[in-house]
């Protein structure tokens, strides 16, 4: 059952544009160009304004438009409340992410190449299989190659499809790939290379193929009965002592901001900002159809633009609340993904419980969990992203990335080594991969200022003090500059790291902080001097540490299609500036390595990985005490 959608309010200063407010602003920027028939636009979202000064800042979009003739990039500024342009940068050298109408034209382009027929029939293939072939269009990287460095240039690999419905990745040939200029919208080289046949069959994944539906599920019903527990009034989210604001960004994708927490009648801050900055997807194996295989799916696509429209009952389960989104349609006007955003309540077992001896026998007080869910999922060609921030009764909070979707796959011989891929079917191998996502985490524990500390469980030596050798403790290291900054997840000393607001203290005269604690994570496999280590080089550390800067946005930079190496964090960090007591942000890469099985063949089930926000000294006991008794238990307390 869905829940009643959100209340219609004034625009907030965080709020995202409105599909009139999209409209508005290209047409301001389109007539401040000179109005060409070749301008796109492929981002147009709210301008946020300073933290500090929310509500003195007009109502403001930035752009980013790209002529498709002369292959310029410009950022615009518009001030929405004046109609004007505030400012207009050309961004020369740079290559923004491929818009929809570029892979459009790219397919067309190497479909119709006099070469890449050629090769294609060389194979073996007819026309008609020619024809139904299935591209899929690639961003190139930057390896030094005069296609990258002079042009702007997608790949396109290609799969054999037995029907327009096939299982797009399930019969690749191996070895062929067309480099396209997207400006100039040709062919630049067709790549052929000796590699095994295609694989004889693909396997698909609907009931007509997977076999027969189970028949013994029973349902499972989600039902409350009045209502959900939390309020929506535009893009202002409360939830039990939760508040928040929820909004969908064209690049990011999902973001929250301001996330406080009421206590005793005061509402504190904890983070201004809280979004996924960008991810990169490294393959690692060296063949000529996968090295270049180095997605950053945020910068290079466009994470927000591919998110799902969500659905009842599938995507989303029980008294749900959706928000849609409003992003643009490239040519100036806006179109709507509807219910981007899903809302909703999930038990989640036991919070709190004990069980102590009375006189009539024993007793227990226990007290269920339950957390509010905020979530979207985007589909990035053959993955499928789920992300999901979960909100929970004791102040802590926690994200969780789903990974789901087709495997990329390869041509392979029987007697292939699998050294780097693994077979997952006759003739055909997926490609071992990594999975990083950097969280952008602009925190403010009780206002601020804010000092990480990493904290190591080390032993205490033996002494006269310690005499057992039992002792340990809890090892605190000030991360003071940006030169510490750059750290690695340690299990051994069940690493984590404190973000202190050292000028409060809470009722037992103790600095209030909350603890970020890794979940499943790994190291980036690609040597540090690669060139994707060297162009995403948040992802070889799990935490980063800046000072804020409203301009430092993403960390692989802010244009990574293409991109030269060591743009974005390493930048940033070269100015080392001081991080004690001071506006901090925090950068946290969740890893996740993917050596596919056969099991993750033809649809992979979903792979979770995650991080923890949990208070340390932010109240002086536990939060949760004044939740009532479950209704359902057999000692309720009325």
């Amino acid at each position: 059952m869905a829940a009643p959608q959100a209340t219609a309010v004034a625009a907030h200063p965080l709020d995202p544009l409105s599909a009139d407010e999209i409209v508005r602003a290209s047409a301001i920027a389109r007539e401040h160009l000179g109005a060409p028939e070749s301008l796109r636009f492929l981002l147009i979202a709210a301008l946020e304004p300073p933290k500090r000064a929310l509500h003195d800042a007009p109502r403001s979009a930035e752009l980013l438009c790209f002529d498709t003739e002369s292959g310029r990039t410009t950022e615009l500024i518009v001030n929405l409340d004046a109609a004007a342009v505030t400012s207009a940068t050309p961004r020369p050298g740079v290559q923004p992410f491929a818009l929809f109408e570029e892979y459009e034209r790219a397919e067309a382009t190497i479909r119709a190449d006099h070469d890449w027929r050629a090769a294609m029939a060389a194979r073996g293939l007819s026309e008609p299989q020619i024809d139904l072939a299935f591209l899929h269009l690639w961003p190139t990287g930057n390896f030094g190659h005069k296609w990258e460095t002079e042009h702007r240039i997608l790949k396109g690999i290609v799969y054999l499809r037995d029907t327009p419905d096939d299982n797009a990745y399930g019969r690749p040939v191996e070895g062929l790939i067309a480099v396209v200029d997207l400006v100039q919208n040709r062919v630049l080289e067709v790549i052929d290379e000796p590699s095994p046949p295609p694989a004889p069959t693909a396997l698909r994944f609907d009931h007509d193929h997977g076999g027969a539906p189970r028949r013994d599920l029973k349902p499972l019903d989600i039902v409350q009965p009045d209502g959900p527990s939390f309020t929506l009034d535009g893009h202002l989210l409360n939830w039990q002592k939760w508040q928040m604001r929820v909004s969908l960004h064209p690049r990011e994708g999902l973001v929250l901001h301001q996330i406080a927490y009421h206590d005793d009648g005061r509402l504190r801050p904890i983070c201004h900002r809280a979004s996924m900055a960008e991810m990169v997807v490294p393959y690692g194996d060296p063949a000529v159809g996968h090295y270049f295989k180095n997605a950053f799916d945020s910068g290079e696509c466009g994470l927000g633009r591919m998110t799902n429209s969500l659905e009842l009952g599938c995507d989303c389960l029980g008294e749900i609340a959706y928000l849609d989104a409003a992003i643009t349609d490239e040519r100036g006007g806006a179109r709507t993904i509807n219910n981007a955003i899903c809302i909703h309540e999930e038990d989640v077992g036991i919070l709190w419980k004990h069980t102590y001896a009375k006189d009539d026998g024993a007793q227990s007080a226990v007290r269920r969990s339950r957390r509010l869910v905020v979530s979207s999922i985007a589909t990035i060609d053959n993955y499928d992203y789920g992300f999901y921030w979960y909100f929970y009764q004791d102040g802590s909070w926690e994200h969780e990335a789903k990974a789901t979707g087709i495997v990329q796959t390869m041509a392979i011989a029987d007697d292939d080594p699998q050294i780097t891929r693994h077979r997952i079917a006759p003739q055909l191998g997926a490609v071992h991969h990594q999975h990083f996502l950097s969280f952008r985490l602009d925190l403010e524990i009780d206002g601020g200022p804010n000092t990480v500390y990493e904290i190591d469980t080390v032993p205490l030596p033996r002494s006269a003090e310690y005499p057992l050798g039992n002792a340990f403790t809890a090892q605190a290291t000030p991360i003071t500059d940006e030169s510490e900054s750059g750290r690695e997840v340690q299990a051994a000393s069940a690493r984590h790291w404190r973000i202190a607001n050292d000028a409060a203290r809470n009722p037992l005269g103790q600095p209030p902080a909350y603890l970020l604690i890794p979940g499943q994570t790994v190291s980036m496999m690609a040597n540090e001097h690669s060139t994707i280590a060297q162009r995403a080089a948040f992802a070889r550390k799990q935490l980063w540490v800046t000072a804020y800067d409203p301009d430092q946005r993403y960390p692989a930079g802010d244009y990574p299609a293409q991109s030269e190496p060591g743009e974005g964090l390493p930048q940033w960090l070269a100015a080392n500036r001081p991080l004690e007591n001071t506006d901090l942000v925090l950068w946290y890469t969740v890893g996740v390595n993917h050596l596919v099985r056969p099991e993750d063949w033809p649809v992979a089930p979903v792979h979770r990985a995650g991080f923890t926000l949990k208070p340390w000294n932010f109240f002086d006991r536990n939060p949760a005490l004044d939740l009532p008794t479950p209704n359902h238990c057999a000692h309720h307390e009325t």
